[in-house]
């Protein structure tokens, strides 16, 4: 199944934080990569001689993947998804330029228009980061 992401999330660049979608089950699990470029202008001041991916961006790579999962199935076609809590979330290892990130978010409860969702990321098989995100649609 191809997923065209720009077609159920609003976001473009440069705040499109997902390159591609591996695999997804809507409503329920998706596979979501992006490639860290090393040009990005943030890497010139985080940090100057040891630059890092700010975690900021990882958490908004998940929940653009979480976006995509809900929105996958078409059902709740033009419902605006919006990240309304970071839970839990930890940074285990830096990601540096030029790295591909792999983010797998997966649907633990849903009830009236919340979504709570898993989210791993990683990086050549280790993670890197993971936690939970609350999502409300709208």
């Amino acid at each position: 199944m191809e997923i065209e992401i720009e077609a159920i999330l609003p976001h473009r660049a440069p705040f499109l934080w997902i390159d591609r979608v591996e695999s997804v089950e809507p409503g329920v699990r998706c596979v979501a990569s992006k490639r860290i470029d090393p040009r990005a202008p943030f890497f010139a001041g985080h940090f100057p001689g040891d630059p890092i991916l700010p975690g900021v961006f990882l958490v908004e790579a998940a929940a653009q993947t979480a976006g995509v999962m809900m929105g996958a199935s078409g059902s709740a076609k033009g419902a605006e998804r919006r990240l309304a809590a970071i839970n839990q979330f930890k940074f285990r290892r830096p990601v540096y330029p030029g790295a591909t990130v792999e983010i797998e978010t997966r649907l633990l409860v849903e009830r009236e228009g919340m979504a709570l969702v898993s989210a791993v990321i990683t990086v050549a098989g280790e993670v890197v980061a993971s936690g939970q995100l609350t999502v409300v649609s709208r």
